[in-house]
């Protein structure tokens, strides 16, 4: 499995942005750090995406100390190819629905990103010239998938939603999107002062 941004990650462990970046800095998590650009990023792998998507259980059942126990197990379990129960100290956890989850968030998630076409300057949703972040950004504006679909007819459902996942999993960064589409602008005026 190759290793996820924090964005990524996010999608897959389920949780929003932000509030994903918050966990990660009080769980006892070591995400593989890369420099990129001068800046230092960080990675993660199988092990702390399950420990990730386990985490509200493990709070609630384990200490801190004992989480540690845990991540470490985990990341030794997993690298033997050994799955379903961590076995650390005296205790034993089953992981196995959260690898099942984190498995089954990788392939959707690959499947979406498949659906991107990243070749150019902007990605683009696959055999079209619209850019995923545009589709992205309308939908955080809180336009539905069949706003969507009525301002850009050719799009497909699954492509619409595509374009959301990877602008969650690959921020833009610069200057965002509009949140409206120039159709939508033109609904909304009020374009009645030129009758007169």
């Amino acid at each position: 499995m190759e290793h996820l941004t924090t964005a990524q990650a996010a999608f897959v462990v389920g949780a929003p942005l932000e509030t994903f970046k918050k966990v990660v800095e009080r769980a006892p998590i070591k995400p593989q750090l890369v420099k990129r650009g001068g800046r230092n990023i960080r990675q993660f792998g199988q092990a702390e995406l399950v420990f990730l998507h386990a985490y509200d259980e493990l709070k609630q059942a384990l200490t801190p100390k004992s989480q540690s126990e845990f991540y470490e197990a985990l990341r030794s379990s997993l690298k033997r190819g050994l799955a379903k129960e961590v076995v650390f100290g005296k205790q034993r956890y089953d992981i196995g629905q959260h690898l099942v989850f984190v498995e089954r968030k990788l392939k959707e998630l690959d499947k979406l990103t498949a659906q991107i076409d990243r070749s150019g300057k902007e990605p683009l949703i696959r055999g079209t010239q619209i850019e995923a972040h545009r589709i992205a950004a309308l939908l955080d504006a809180g336009a539905t998938v069949e706003d969507v679909m009525r301002d850009y007819p050719s799009l497909k459902e699954h492509q619409i939603v595509a374009a959301r996942v990877y602008a969650e999993a690959h921020p833009k960064a610069g200057r965002p999107y509009p949140m409206q589409t120039a159709k939508a602008a033109m609904r909304a005026a009020d374009l009645s002062a030129l009758d007169d």
